[in-house]
């Protein structure tokens, strides 16, 4: 690992630098040290000094007062036994003494008007290859654990004038080194792929593919691992997820997330800030974001800090590259249906200019393609039509970021994103014809602005500005008849609608890191937003509802991570909202604890309250049809949700090995539900209320340059709204009692196969999709994939072939039910098909 200084700091120690077999040897040689003779030859020379010359000589692991022992001076020639006996003697003459933690001699002062001294060490945890900042590495600090912030960078105050650091971060060697005091430290870290080139460092210890039990209810993930998992290339992201404990993989609901049972709406997406509203995403083919851009994937299922605001159910929060600063890079993946490509140049010194377009070069369904799907699922009065819609997709990725010379850090994000899904469907059942035309139109708009500076007292902070909106328009036109006996066309029902939905969000935020001590961080922000939505309905030229709100928010947040002792983490905080337009202040108290019961098992707990001030509402019509309207929590027809979650585990790591169990309670009130008889022309709103709890097991193994995990799920979501007719808690629409995942990455360089398969009990289908409203639908997909890497010189290639869905079972994709009446007592539903089995062919290309 190579360290950059700041001005005016020691040089780090030279074993740092040394290689993995000295430094192997320098170790043994320290066991033996007992039995050494440590010589010392001084001649009027500062203590300090003298002690250094013994850890550089002898590698004897010492902590002590520079400033302090830099006053006493030590003129001696003389040989000792053992380093407690050298430094024993050092010290009889002066008001110090010493004693021994584990490797660690620790000396101090004996004279009570000795003030204690806090030093300060501050720096950026970096990738050697392209300068890239690593956010939310792990950084041990003399057996205390501290994270950096979104950019890298991290502070730490000890009283200790010697640091010990072992620092960590996902798809990354592994490094141990030893720093004196000074800020502005670069901290580089070898990746364990660079480009497609793998990179092997022998005795070094890569940390792999995600990381579980760090926190409550968090989960880390690597994203160079997702490209070895079955897939086109393009969708890698969304596919890691799915594969996650706790996020719903059934159901194929691509177009959003659930986690731990969640509502749509109530999870989000981040991508360098600013949300990610959604597109339509047909079929998960494509991941929401770029896989290109993507740096740092943290998975925040419930029982989050109070940093993070606006959500009940959990959040994605993902860090987007900031670019090679070093050398021109290029990257070009190619599929059977999309192409994508991302390029990176350097621009000065320490800047970057990279940009990602991903687009589907033809149609990627034929939509005069129909599938009459029979027997299995049906039952008198109802008919199925299994579609394959015509659907176009492409996005677009700018990003400018660097870092001045005083080390603070910027970058300008920005985003663009549009989907087109449509069919045409005309069927005739029983002489009624039936004719269904949908047109659906996303566009995703993002980006922020952020600076991050590094203060020379150790304070970290930052302040972003982001922008998003999404725009989402659905023409749907429905027409059925009969044909009477005469041959002519009676109408039984018809309709002509346009949807128009846009929400825009504006937020600014600041957020500030102040190390107080060895064993206390405060961090505090604030944030305005402004949100405003819109919703228009028309029918045949007429204008059946529209609305337009806004609203400002201003927040504030507090916490404060404590280690009383060195085991156990606790971090307290509240986070206070103020919207204008309602005139209250919400006050959300959280906690999080993780307490080391020894070094291989973790405890961890979290609970808190959650306000959520925009939410999407569902709009339901007699026929079961689900639509979801974005709406301004005004706490008239649309209620502020609010949530209580309760989340713990316990977590078990040794050789390579992770076992993990969590268990979650989560409560939400303010839940919309708009029932919308447009037969009877009835609109009623509804307030309800949903509770979710579970569990979820890990197990998780890697064995050699291979790995393995499987997890299982169980939770039930249950909700109640006042128009059931049972006046009790029933489950809710995304509620599935059993999950199981399970997935294998064999690593055969340059070959490397991997296998993935996910089982789920299935959702209760809607009374208007079948009669019985409690049979449940088992959800089965086996993906398998092979893939052979290639470099010649500074050109990698990768060549993989996946299929999906290898044993062609028959899945069911709910989110794209419509439904549709043929007459009075029956009815037709119209839906996408889950992925059926379907063979994939990508190359991807680095240079």
């Amino acid at each position: 690992m190579n360290i950059k200084p700041g001005k005016n700091i020691w040089s780090i120690l030279p074993w740092n630098r040394i290689s993995g077999f000295l430094l192997v040897l320098l170790l043994w040689s320290q066991v033996q040290l007992m039995g050494q003779s440590i010589e010392i030859n001084a001649v009027n020379e500062p203590l300090n000094q003298v002690l250094m010359e013994m850890v550089q000589e002898y590698g004897v692991q010492l902590s002590f007062d520079d400033q302090l022992l830099s006053g006493y001076t030590i003129t001696l020639n003389k040989a000792f036994n053992n380093p407690e006996e050298a430094i024993a003697f050092l010290i009889k003459d002066y008001p110090l003494d010493f004693r021994q933690i584990g490797e660690v001699f620790t000396l101090y002062s004996t004279d009570p008007v000795k003030i204690i001294k806090n030093y300060r060490l501050s720096g950026r945890v970096v990738d050697s290859e392209t300068g890239e900042t690593l956010p939310y590495s792990h950084v041990l600090i003399n057996n205390s654990g501290v994270v950096t912030d979104f950019n890298g960078n991290f502070s730490f105050l000890s009283t200790d004038s010697l640091f010990r650091l072992t620092i960590s971060y996902l798809g990354y060697y592994i490094e141990d080194t030893t720093l004196s005091p000074g800020t502005e430290y670069i901290l580089e870290l070898t990746p364990s792929l660079i480009g497609l080139k793998e990179v092997v460092i022998e005795g070094s210890i890569i940390e792999r593919s995600g990381q579980l039990g760090e926190e409550a209810g968090v989960i880390r993930l690597n994203h160079k691992i997702a490209y070895r998992l079955p897939g086109n290339g393009d969708n890698a992201l969304f596919n890691f997820l799915r594969l996650q404990p706790g996020i719903l993989a059934a159901g194929e609901r691509s177009t959003e997330l659930i986690i731990w049972g969640s509502y749509s709406g109530h999870s989000k997406i981040m991508f360098d800030g600013f949300t990610i509203f959604g597109l339509k995403n047909f079929n998960d083919n494509i991941s929401f974001v770029n896989p290109y851009m993507a740096k740092d994937i943290k998975v925040l299922k419930g029982g989050y800090s109070a940093d993070y605001d606006d959500r009940v159910g959990g959040i994605v929060d993902i860090s987007g590259i900031n670019g090679n600063t070093n050398k021109p890079s290029i990257n070009l993946n190619i599929n059977n249906m999309t192409v994508n490509g991302m390029a990176s140049i350097p621009l000065k010194k320490r800047s970057s200019l990279t940009f990602a377009y991903r687009h589907t070069y033809y149609n990627l369904y034929d939509e005069d393609d129909l599938n009459i799907i029979s027997g299995g699922r049906h039952h008198p009065g109802q008919y199925d039509i299994n579609i394959y819609p015509d659907y176009l997709f492409r996005d677009f990725n700018l990003k400018y970021a660097g870092s001045t010379s005083g080390g603070d850090n910027y970058f300008i994000s920005l985003y663009e994103g549009k989907d087109q899904f449509s069919y045409d469907v005309e069927q005739e059942r029983n002489n009624v014809e039936i004719s269904q035309e949908v047109d659906e139109e996303n566009r995703q708009l993002g980006g922020s602005a952020f600076y991050g500076k590094s203060w020379k007292n150790g304070i970290n902070s930052h302040l972003s500005i982001t922008v998003s909106g999404l725009n989402k328009e659905l023409y749907e036109k429905q027409l059925v008849t009969r044909t009477s006996m005469n041959g002519g066309n009676l109408p039984l029902s018809g309709r002509e609608v346009l949807f128009n939905n846009r929400i825009f969000e504006v937020s600014v935020k600041n957020k500030t890191h102040i190390p107080l001590s060895e064993r206390q961080m405060l961090e505090a922000g604030w944030n305005y937003t402004y949100e405003s939505v819109s919703f228009r309905e028309d029918s045949l030229d007429q204008t059946l509802v529209s609305s337009a709100d806004e609203s400002h928010r201003i927040g504030l947040f507090l916490q404060d991570e404590i280690r009383p002792v060195g085991r156990l983490s606790i971090r307290p905080g509240v986070r206070m909202d103020y919207p204008v337009h309602l005139e209250r202040v919400y006050i959300q108290p959280r906690i999080q604890v993780s307490l080391d019961l020894t070094d291989n098992w973790r405890l961890n707990g979290a609970a808190g309250i959650y306000n959520q001030f925009i939410s999407e509402t569902s709009v339901i019509d007699e026929l079961g049809n689900n639509r979801y309207v974005w709406a301004i929590c005004n706490n008239d027809d649309v209620p502020v949700l609010k949530a209580n979650h309760f989340v713990g585990g316990l977590t078990y790591s040794n050789n390579g090995l992770t076992l993990g169990v969590e268990s979650f309670y989560k409560t939400t009130t303010g839940i919309t539900r708009y029932i919308y008889l447009w037969r009877e022309g009835i609109k009623d709103v509804y307030q309800g209320e949903a509770r979710m709890y579970g569990m979820d097991l890990l197990i998780k193994k890697y064995f050699r340059k291979h790995e393995a995990w499987a997890s299982y799920t169980l939770s039930k979501t249950e909700e109640y709204f006042p128009y059931m007719i049972i006046d009790d808690y029933r489950d809710a629409p995304q509620d599935q009692r059993h999950e199981i995942k399970g997935a294998l990455l064999l690593n055969f360089s340059p070959l490397f196969f991997s296998a993935n398969y996910v089982y789920g009990s299935g959702f209760r289908a809607p009374r208007s999709i079948f009669n019985n409203p409690e049979e449940r639908y088992p959800y089965n997909r086996l993906d398998m994939a092979l893939i052979y890497r290639h470099s010649i010189k500074n050109y990698h290639f990768e060549a993989g072939l996946s299929i999906l869905n290898l044993l062609n079972h028959e899945n069911i994709k709910y989110s794209n039910v419509i439904r549709i009446p043929d007459s009075q007592t029956s009815s037709i539903s119209i839906h996408a098909e889950a992925v059926p089995f379907t063979p994939t062919i990508y190359l991807n290309m680095a240079f």
